[in-house]
């Protein structure tokens, strides 16, 4: 081992040198001057045993830099790395305060519109049931007014079967004053039959299906008689 020109070298078992970093080659140019000033004051023998421990020590130094540099590098790539976590975590952090926002945004627009959709419901169903009773209502005014036709139509059909006995009767009241006014010739009396027949058989024919013709033929009947 040796001290030359400020740089500390260590000879390694293959014959190599491994240069020590500035910091620690300053350190040891210092160390040296020192060491020539107490050689050229007292001896040699002065520093032959502490110039080997001042080398180890200065390896170990020059080691131990080395590795704080390369703490300090991946320190700062761990920075780095850091930096952009924490700007990643922001940018993530913005997007999901953004992401609930708009969640909640969402939530209360849908509760808004199960409200308004409720509302409706219950609006139609009050609706279905209005028209539920209106039908009802509607229905019960049908019966009535069916049984009322029923009733009608009855009523109608008694009158109708009084109204043709009446011309009935009435007819024969014209055949027996007719027969009476004409008992004084068989001819005339035949033929006041026959055309009292022919007109009553007329009439009974219609007289169910029209009151109005009857009647009709029974004042023909009427003034002829006359």
């Amino acid at each position: 081992m040796e001290l030359e020109d400020g740089v500390v070298y260590q000879e390694e078992p293959g014959g190599s040198g491994a240069v020590m970093s500035e910091r620690v080659s300053g350190l040891a140019g210092s160390i040296y001057r020192e060491f020539e000033r107490l050689i050229g004051r007292y001896d040699e023998e002065v520093v032959k045993e502490l110039m080997p421990l001042v080398v180890a020590v200065l390896e170990n130094l020059d080691s131990v830099f080395a590795q704080d540099q390369e703490h300090q590098v991946e320190l700062e790539l761990l920075r780095d790395d850091n930096e952009q976590l924490i700007t990643q975590y922001e940018r993530e952090k913005a997007l999901r305060k953004h992401a609930e926002e708009k969640f909640i945004e969402f939530e209360d627009s849908q509760e808004q519109e199960k409200k308004d959709l409720q509302t409706r419901v219950e609006s139609l169903e009050s609706q279905t049931r209005q028209l539920e009773l209106k039908a009802k209502n509607y229905a019960d005014q049908i019966s009535r007014l069916e049984e009322r036709e029923a009733e009608l139509k009855k009523e109608y059909n008694a009158l109708h079967q009084r109204h043709t006995e009446m011309i009935h009767n009435y007819m024969e009241h014209l055949e027996r004053t007719k027969l009476h006014q004409l008992s004084g010739s068989d001819q005339l009396e035949s033929t006041a039959h026959s055309r009292i027949r022919g007109r009553r058989s007329m009439v009974m024919r219609w007289g169910e299906r029209d009151d109005v013709i009857a009647s009709e033929l029974l004042q023909d009947e009427v003034e002829s008689c006359c």
